[in-house]
C-alpha cells in the first residue's frame, strides 16, 4: 500500500472549506470530473456518515462511503467500488483554522489490485490520484475566494 498526501493552505474559514470540500456536487466543476452522484445521502447530513458518493473521472471510477464526519474537522472515506480495482485502506480530509485561512490535508492509502505487478502500477497510478486532490483543492480556492 502507498499513501498519497497533499496539504495546502485556502485563505477561507474552516466552516466554508470543510463544507465545499464535503459536498461532493461541487467536484462537477474541477477539470476532468465528469460525474458526480450522491448515490446514497449520510444518516443526518446529506453528504456526511453512511453518504455514498460516486466520482467519475476519465481514469478512475470511485464509489465511497463517508464513514467519519465531524464538521468542520473531519471527514474519512472508505472505498466500496473502483475502476481500475484498488484496495483501499483509508481515505481522510482535515481542515484546521490557521493565520492565513484553512490548511486542508488530504491523504489516501491504497494500492492497485492487480494479479501481477502490483506496487509497480501502484507507483504509477500515484500522481494520477494526487493530481486528482490537487485539482480539487484548487478548484475549491477559486470558488472560495470568488473567481
Amino acid at each position: 500500500m502507498r499513501t498519497v498526501g497533499v496539504e495546502r493552505t485556502l485563505a477561507a474559514p474552516q466552516s466554508d472549506v470543510f463544507d465545499w470540500l464535503t459536498d461532493v456536487t461541487n467536484y462537477q466543476r474541477v477539470p476532468l470530473v465528469r460525474r458526480v452522484t450522491l448515490v446514497r445521502p449520510g444518516h443526518t447530513a446529506g453528504n456526511g456518515e453512511g453518504a455514498v458518493r460516486l466520482v467519475v473521472t476519465p481514469l478512475l471510477r470511485l464509489t465511497e462511503e463517508i464513514v467519519e464526519y465531524e464538521p468542520p474537522r473531519l471527514m474519512r472515506y472508505r472505498l466500496l467500488n473502483s475502476v481500475p480495482p484498488l484496495r483501499h485502506q483509508e481515505g481522510s480530509i482535515t481542515c484546521e483554522p490557521c493565520a492565513s485561512g484553512t490548511k486542508v490535508r488530504w491523504s489516501s492509502t491504497f494500492e492497485i489490485a492487480a494479479p501481477f505487478l502490483a506496487p509497480i502500477w501502484t507507483r504509477l497510478f500515484l500522481p494520477v490520484v494526487r493530481g486528482g486532490f490537487v485539482m480539487v483543492l484548487r478548484t475549491a480556492e477559486r470558488e472560495l475566494r470568488g473567481g
